[in-house]
């Protein structure tokens, strides 16, 4: 028969370990995710400077944005969303 069965003490005592190491692995688990918080705070900082240097520079930064999220999608829905837009400016006589 094991220990725990017959002490009910040894039995708390693990789960206490346990909980110890699961709180402990959980306090880390935050201290990254808030460590990569401010990694990310400060990446947006610094792309809202590029961002500031690149219309200091005379570059629109709306379409800036626009390029980079175009960039990011597959040439293929790319091309469906502009035939669609393409279609509907057809029939409202916009081209």
């Amino acid at each position: 028969m094991s220990d725990s069965a017959t002490n009910p003490e040894s039995a708390d005592a693990i789960g206490d370990a346990t909980y110890r190491v699961t709180a402990n692995e959980l306090r880390q688990f935050v201290e990254r995710i808030e460590r990569l918080d401010a990694e990310k705070k400060d990446l947006a900082e610094q792309q809202k400077e590029v961002m500031a240097e690149a219309k200091s520079r005379g570059y629109d930064t709306k379409v800036l944005r626009k390029v980079i999220a175009l960039r990011k999608r597959e040439a293929d829905d790319i091309a469906e969303e502009e035939a669609v837009l393409e279609m509907y400016k057809e029939a409202l006589g916009m081209t």
